[in-house]
């Protein structure tokens, strides 16, 4: 991860009270945290505030850090308990992911591409919006936090075969809606003209 040993920094944190290890170790995690936090809460402002908590919790309980085995994991399961923690005190029952996006990255090439790929971004982030919560989570925590199939299934405590069910799901989703776009004849018709 960025080329820094997670696992050095946490000997660091845990062995000398290291504050500028704990401080990369922040950094590194936050923003994917707050995601996350935010795919359970409905406002960012809680989402912040659960993140911050599990690492305050984390330093206070800095000496036991040696007996965590993989960092990611375990956040991600503090944050996602933390918020559901949340929700079930405060009586939340619908969990909004509204704000899962979906980014189509290095937009090079001709207007028309540009304009193909735009549209293209947009029926998947429609589509996406649409899944089933638990496949939306899914689906995010695999493509946009890049975490595989295995740590997915640990931090939301399903099985691995549950997870590639959410992912095939999704995927098969968003295939449909990219074959079912008014636009899908070009881009097959621009496509095999490029060959």
């Amino acid at each position: 991860m960025l080329n820094i040993d997670i696992k050095d920094l946490l000997l660091k944190v845990a062995h000398d009270n290291d504050l500028a290890s704990f401080k990369k170790i922040y950094f590194l995690y936050y923003e994917r945290l707050l995601k996350l936090a935010c795919s359970f809460v409905r406002l960012t402002e809680v989402g912040e505030e659960i993140v911050d908590d599990v690492f305050v919790k984390i330093w206070s309980n800095r000496a036991k850090l040696t007996e965590v085995d993989n960092l990611t994991v375990y956040l991600y399961v503090a944050v996602k308990n933390r918020a559901i923690n949340y929700n079930l005190t405060n009586r939340i029952t619908c969990v909004d992911i509204e704000s899962v996006s979906f980014e189509l990255k290095d937009m090079s090439g001709s207007v028309e591409d540009v304009l193909i790929t735009d549209e293209l971004a947009k029926i998947i982030n429609y589509t996406i919006q649409r899944l089933p919560d638990e496949c939306k989570i899914v689906f995010k925590l695999v493509k946009e936090d890049s975490l595989k199939y295995r740590k997915v299934a640990e931090i939301l405590n399903i099985s691995v075969k549950t997870v590639e069910y959410h992912m095939n799901n999704a995927l098969k989703r968003i295939a449909a809606a990219i074959s079912a776009s008014p636009d899908h004849h070009k881009r097959t018709i621009k496509k095999a003209s490029s060959n």
